[in-house]
């Protein structure tokens, strides 16, 4: 527990597999964490992994909110937002579309 925040610091998410090595590990939560910032970009949000186990959406009023899991994430994009955000809404898929397009 980090003495700081009172926040555990690891958790296991089924998402991540138990068998990986720690550098596959590493690779494969950036994999995850660069594809989920490109998601957020488009409702206006910031992500980051913290502490290598958790993670730290934000506004760009600097509204903050810590995430424990992959599962937890959704919930909290809704609620930093202040409104339901669908991650199959065309318009997102499209943004998504152009940024990997330009990549």
């Amino acid at each position: 527990m980090c003495i700081l925040c009172g926040q555990m610091i690891s958790s296991f998410h089924w998402s991540d597999m138990k068998e990986m090595d720690s550098q596959e590990y590493k690779r494969s939560k950036l994999k995850k964490a660069r594809i989920i910032s490109e998601i957020l970009q488009f409702y206006g949000l910031y992500f980051k992994i913290w502490q290598n186990s958790k993670f730290i959406i934000s506004d760009k009023k600097g509204k903050t909110i810590i995430v424990d899991d992959l599962g937890e994430l959704w919930a909290r994009v809704e609620e930093i937002l202040g409104m339901s955000a669908d991650p199959l809404d065309a318009n997102l898929l499209r943004f998504l579309e152009n940024t990997n397009s330009k990549q």
